[in-house]
């Protein structure tokens, strides 16, 4: 096999491996985010909020479908250019501190927004769902 093959399995390897995030296996609702790798919007499933580590919605993706007491454990929560609420029907409220406290927001269903500034999240709620 060819040098430049085989380093290109190597890099697929370790960037399939690079999104993983220890210790997330109990945390209802929140999925590990995923590899660096440039992604769109529409990667976001429906009834999920999506977030993303670059602008124009690059960068690791990491997803939460459920309620959310502490984001901390999933390093693209901690700071995020892009992000979508691709909820079915409710919208999204976010925290600035753990156990849904802190100063909040809430984004309706179907906004999405990307940018410089970098945002965070500690926890989450569903809400006004129809």
């Amino acid at each position: 096999m060819p040098i430049a093959r085989k380093l290109a399995v190597v890099a697929g390897g370790v960037a399939l491996t690079g999104g993983l995030l220890a210790g997330t296996g109990g945390a209802a609702g929140a999925a590990p985010a995923a590899p660096a790798a440039p992604a769109a919007a529409k990667d976001c499933p429906s009834g999920w909020f999506c977030v993303w580590s670059g602008k124009n919605y690059t960068g690791r993706m990491q997803k939460v479908a459920g309620n959310n007491a502490d984001l901390t454990k999933f390093v693209v929560f901690q700071g995020f250019k892009s992000w979508y609420n691709h909820g079915k029907s409710c919208d999204y409220r976010w925290y600035t501190k753990t156990n849904h406290r802190g100063d909040t927001g809430v984004l309706p269903r179907g906004i999405k927004g990307t940018g410089d500034k970098v945002w965070y999240q500690k926890s989450n709620k569903w809400v006004n769902c129809r």
